[in-house]
């Protein structure tokens, strides 16, 4: 659903879309992999040290299973859980951009939705590092007079150049 698009009813959709797939599966890797590493140190040594003493104080000195195999289960159980969370906030993530507004909204336990109004925007611009210039995408940098939060930031869109002069374009035509 991107690109030049009209709405169903009388606000014409200019843009609406998520961040490039593989840049936020890239972000999520890297995320996940930390994770993971935390959450094996952070529950597996703990559990190691408390099934020793159980064991040492109500199994004859050896390491009690129960509590290692709970502590060792836990370990699957939180990872699955946090790649549900980022599936799901994957979802929920939108940048929309009508001829009225450009709208951020998301989020998982803490939703949010931002909005600027486009005869609020003071500045656009865009940015392309190395790697989003050799897949096509970037940050539209969208700036407001507002005095706190005035800036509103889509990140890893896809077709950079073509929505930033969509925009503009808008843009022009709503100052005229």
């Amino acid at each position: 659903m991107n690109g030049l698009q009209e709405n169903a009813g009388s606000e014409k959709i200019i843009f609406r879309g998520k961040s490039n797939k593989f840049l936020f599966l890239c972000g999520m890797i890297h995320q996940m992999f930390w994770f993971a590493i935390g959450t094996i140190g952070g529950i597996l040594l703990p559990t190691l040290f408390f099934s020793g003493m159980i064991g040492y104080f109500y199994n004859d000195g050896k390491l009690n299973p129960s509590s290692l195999y709970l502590g060792i289960s836990l370990i699957p159980i939180i990872i699955t859980c946090r790649i549900i969370y980022l599936i799901w906030l994957r979802r929920r993530q939108f940048y929309t951009i009508t001829g009225d507004s450009a709208t951020s909204e998301g989020g998982v336990f803490h939703t949010f939705n931002r909005e600027i109004r486009i005869v609020d925007i003071r500045g656009i611009s865009y940015h392309c590092s190395l790697i989003q210039q050799l897949l096509g995408c970037g940050n539209i940098v969208i700036s407001s007079a507002a005095a706190s939060g005035g800036t509103l930031i889509l990140k890893n869109v896809d077709n950079v150049r073509s929505i930033y002069n969509a925009i503009e374009n808008n843009r022009k035509g709503v100052d005229l």
